[in-house]
């Protein structure tokens, strides 16, 4: 992780007790989640899947221009609800996005350069955590529709409605993505559902900067 966003992460954690962007959850909280994920994960999947990569949406190369950009996400997954911090830096050459718990614990560090992902999870998160769901889920709610178009293989596609973005594979829905506060440079507020893991993200953007 960069410099710059380490820095980014020593001050939000420095406020963390006047600042309402933290949730009241801990690490432990995380922890129980992302077990819960992957243990009823693999109980949803198909067993060819499990031998295999999970399927998901290939992942698009990175885009700028150069931002940076703080977020609020909140999972809910089998009536759980948990909420953690994402730091990101985004320009042509790579993703950065770095996840946080409310009490300034690191939970997972990942780059993406267009062809490698090189992920640091902390040891407390399981092994069987998929970094490239972080990656498509984000691209599929905020890259262009022509780039993620590029990408799509067959039997895959992306459908756009009013503030709705909704990828299928073959027949079967597998993402819907909901704009509720729709922005043409970047959606402040958004909800992703995943129907073929059975999860729900909400977005909230708290800051987008743009780096000279």
């Amino acid at each position: 992780m960069c410099r710059g966003t380490r820095r980014i992460i020593r001050e939000r954690c420095s406020l963390e007790h006047k600042c309402a962007f933290f949730v009241s959850t801990s690490c432990f909280s995380w922890v129980i989640l992302f077990l819960s994920i992957s243990v009823a994960g693999c109980a949803l999947m198909p067993q060819q899947q499990i031998a295999d990569k999970p399927v998901i949406m290939p992942m698009a190369q990175p885009i700028g221009p150069a931002r940076r950009v703080v977020q609020q996400l909140t999972a809910v997954w089998a009536n759980r609800q948990e909420s953690l911090l994402a730091v990101l830096e985004l320009d042509a050459q790579h993703i950065a996005m770095s996840g946080l718990s409310n009490d300034g614990l690191s939970l997972f560090n990942l780059t993406y350069d267009g062809k490698t992902i090189v992920a640091d999870k902390s040891p407390l998160l399981p092994a069987s955590l998929n970094p490239e769901f972080f990656i498509t889920d984000f691209q599929l709610v905020y890259w262009p529709f022509a780039e993620l178009q590029k990408i799509l293989p067959a039997k895959w596609r992306l459908e756009v409605a009013e503030k709705k973005r909704i990828l299928y594979l073959e027949d079967q829905k597998q993402v819907e993505v909901d704009y509720l506060t729709p922005d043409p440079v970047w959606p402040k507020e958004v909800d992703l559902i995943n129907f073929q893991y059975h999860y729900r993200l909400h977005i909230k953007t708290i800051s987008y900067d743009p780096v000279p």
